[in-house]
């Protein structure tokens, strides 16, 4: 059987890709899957990044994983397969498009001689370094039979048909526009002969006018003719080379090729986490539970965002959160000033439970969480003027199949929902809202301009976005756990007509 190092052998069903994945986007996780597929694009990594694990085991297999890939000679010994395996697919990619036919058999068997090293190399570093996951034990047994038996036996055959070919000679005479190809007699190399007569006549460092050969890999017509008149002469090892590109078109391994698309799964979201932790920012196991009950979070931060500020090189810091809901508490209602970082922790928030279903490392120092069966998501979206319905007509479809959805072990971040109407309305609709939520059980987070929202029942929660208490304009975006100020719809209002006092300051001087 193909092991496989992200689905335990024995699994009644594998995760399939999610059909309705929308929340990715709401969440910046587009930003992130976006960037563990570059390099890797022809291992297709998304079907695995958009289909989460259902059960604790699932979460617990990939984590064994994951912790021996944090062994960096484990690491690296899987980072060195990988990367001669994309050499061996570049190999075969370029013979696909070369128009001679010996040319293009050769370099199938260079590739095939490249794969054979790289398996073996991955065969012994595994077997030595004694990986301690049941994952990574069940492929080092797996290679260490497909070694001494079939790929032993595909780089002997490779090996004496790459040496035979190595040691053919021919005869070329050139004389005008005439070539004649012709078998080697015992001729004298007169490449050699014309070199050491001319040595003696070099005196020191001397301008080097010979002329440069094309670095083209495709043969000209006079190459290919050549090649094509050698392979006349030489018919045995031509027609040995011929037979092993025939006979092994599909000579890279299920079990090799199934490792080589999975160890990416890893490795790319472990290179992609190691400049935030170089960092100092925190990544841990998540403690899950299938069962809702306490959520923890500390020190938790939108992942794509801290990336985004390492790439920048910007300097500026990323600023952590924590959360703390008890087993009865399963709304978090989140109030606060413009730009004070509210959508940012709603994006966390949501992060956080979606790469833990995945079997990742989460960004934060701390978490315990349910294990979520789905991500709901609910953005704030500009009107488009082609649709025939309104804007909060949309919202109130696509939140009604949200509820719909729902279960105990969902999460659903609600982003400025219902901006679009009157406070009143927006009250009383998000009420409602919330309360068809919490009667299915989801764990929800809602942003919001409405403050009363934050008190509408006892399962509800309330967190702030605070400011410097010294200049309130300046803001901290840290939230805390705190009854709302009561001013946050003003603030909205004020700052989305342009009256906050910078604003009417700006519209004076003008």
């Amino acid at each position: 059987m193909v092991p496989s190092i992200l689905y335990p052998e024995g699994i009644e069903k594998i995760p399939v890709p999610l059909e309705d994945h929308g929340f990715v986007t709401d969440l910046n996780l587009d930003q992130v899957f976006a960037a563990l597929s570059v390099g890797r694009e022809q291992l297709d990594l998304q079907p695995v990044l958009l289909a989460p694990l259902e059960h604790l085991d699932l979460v617990a297999y990939r984590h064994e994983v994951l912790a021996d890939f944090e062994r960096p000679p484990l690491a690296e010994a899987a980072r060195t397969f990988g990367k001669s395996m994309h050499q061996v697919r570049e190999l075969l990619a370029a013979a696909g498009k070369l128009h001679n036919r010996w040319q293009q058999e050769r370099l199938f068997l260079e590739a095939i001689s490249g794969y054979c090293e790289g398996v073996g190399a991955l065969n012994g570093a595994l077997s030595q370094l004694g990986p301690a996951s049941r994952a990574l034990r069940a492929l080092t047994e797996y290679l260490q039979a497909y070694s001494s038996g079939d790929l032993a036996s595909l780089a002997e055959e490779v090996d004496e048909i790459a040496g035979t070919l190595g040691k053919l000679r021919y005869g070329l005479h050139i004389r005008g526009a005439r070539v004649t190809v012709s078998a080697y007699g015992g001729e004298p190399d007169y490449a050699q002969e014309v070199g050491a007569a001319f040595a003696k006549f070099r005196e020191g460092a001397v301008k080097d006018y010979r002329a440069s050969f094309r670095s083209l890999l495709d043969m000209d017509h006079v190459e290919g003719q050549v090649l094509n008149l050698v392979a006349r002469l030489h018919p045995g090892p031509f027609g040995e080379l011929d037979r092993c590109f025939h006979a092994h078109q599909g000579f890279i391994d299920a079990g090799v090729a199934t490792f080589e698309r999975d160890s990416q799964f890893y490795l790319s979201y472990l290179a992609y986490i190691e400049p935030l932790r170089r960092a100092g920012l925190p990544f841990c196991y998540p403690t899950l539970s299938l069962t809702p009950g306490r959520t923890l979070a500390t020190a938790a931060f939108d992942l794509a965002l801290a990336a985004k500020i390492a790439n920048e090189g910007s300097g500026e810091e990323v600023v952590t959160n924590d959360l703390d809901l008890g087993p009865q508490e399963r709304a978090v209602v989140v109030t606060g000033p413009n730009s004070g970082g509210k959508t940012t922790f709603a994006r966390a928030f949501g992060q956080l439970h979606y790469l833990a279903s995945l079997g990742l490392l989460v960004p934060a120092l701390e978490a315990e969480l349910v294990l979520a069966d789905r991500v709901f998501t609910s953005f704030q979206q500009a009107e488009r003027l082609e649709e025939a319905r309104s804007h909060l007509e949309d919202e109130l479809v696509h939140l009604s199949n949200v509820i719909e959805g729902a279960t105990p072990r969902s999460i659903v971040v609600l982003n400025e929902s219902f901006s679009s109407t009157t406070l009143s309305d927006a009250a009383v609709l998000g009420k409602a809202v919330l309360a068809k939520l919490l009667s299915r059980g989801a764990l929800c987070l809602y942003v919001t301009f409405v403050d009363e929202l934050a008190s509408a029942n006892d399962a509800t929660i309330s967190v702030v976005a605070t400011v410097d208490p010294e200049d309130p304009v300046v803001r901290t975006y840290k939230l805390a756990r705190k009854a709302p100020e009561g001013r946050a719809y003003a603030a909205a209002l004020a700052e989305r007509y342009g009256l906050t006092y910078h604003g009417v300051e700006e519209q004076v001087a003008r």
